[in-house]
């Protein structure tokens, strides 16, 4: 029992702009979702990148609804970048389109099963048979798009709850997927409850990632401004900047000499 405990446990979160992002790395983290999920340890996973962060300056509820899942990780460059300014470098950026199909091939060796909650309608059955084509004893054992009203909320939780998944992925965007899952935290019986954003668009190849390498040195948030201008442009030519801001102020705010300041970004 006590090396699943050891499996099990969260490392100390590192401080970045006043979020606790655990330091992990992605198989470590693959790992850890498995132990947990196996040892059925209720465990609301989100993660950290420019945007959603950009987004708990303005708003302080899902500011609060980030800091206070149980495991929050850096998506982006941009968190692992703003790490220097912490106590702790963050090690890497774990971007779930890179790594869901080596988690999912994890889950079919370990015999532990998933529901894909989001994306439009068609979507989620789409991602889960091309998971199916590659790893034929991978179970999802349901899927539901993300174009339910709140009202309905309650009917789609019945529905997980029946078809009694090990990990549920949820992608309805931020900040509507994290406000999901805490409003419906204790109606929920799967023990890993995991926001996942446009996963679902990649898996079922909706969506083109960027290169290899440009994802390696950060650039991911350029290929998708080529590819989307129109849709992306706010997000990254005016959000990108931003984010450097609130960084450089809570960094200056971190400086030796300013330790009383309150360490949240403006």
């Amino acid at each position: 029992m006590a090396a699943l405990s050891t499996e099990i446990e969260l490392p100390r979160p590192v401080d970045v702009l006043g979020l606790p992002i655990r330091p992990l790395r992605t198989a470590a983290l693959i790992e850890l979702l498995l132990a947990r999920a196996k040892s059925r340890t209720a465990t609301t996973v989100c993660y950290a990148n420019a945007h959603t962060v950009n987004l708990a300056c303005r708003d302080g509820r899902f500011r609060e609804t980030l800091a206070g899942c149980d495991l929050l990780y850096a998506d982006g460059a941009s968190l692992v970048w703003a790490s220097r300014w912490s106590e702790r470098r963050l090690p890497e950026r774990m971007t779930a389109a890179d790594y869901f199909e080596r988690f999912a091939r994890r889950c079919a060796e370990e015999g532990l099963s998933l529901y894909l909650l989001g994306g439009r309608p068609g979507v989620t059955e789409t991602a889960a048979a091309r998971l199916r084509e590659t790893m034929p004893d991978l179970k999802v054992v349901g899927t539901h798009h993300g174009f339910f009203a709140p009202a309905e909320s309650a009917r789609v939780v019945a529905e997980i709850n029946k078809a009694g998944p090990d990990v549920l992925a949820v992608g309805l965007s931020s900040p509507r997927q994290e406000f999901w899952l805490s409003e419906n935290r204790d109606a929920l019986r799967t023990p890993i409850r995991w926001c996942v954003g446009a996963l679902y668009d990649y898996l079922a190849r909706l969506e083109r990632r960027a290169p290899a390498w440009l994802c390696r040195i950060g650039g991911e948030w350029l290929f998708r401004l080529l590819v989307d201008p129109v849709g992306k442009w706010r997000r990254y030519v005016i959000g990108n900047p931003l984010f450097v801001w609130h960084t450089l102020c809570w960094g200056m705010r971190r400086m030796p000499g300013r330790e009383a300041e309150p360490s949240s970004p403006p």
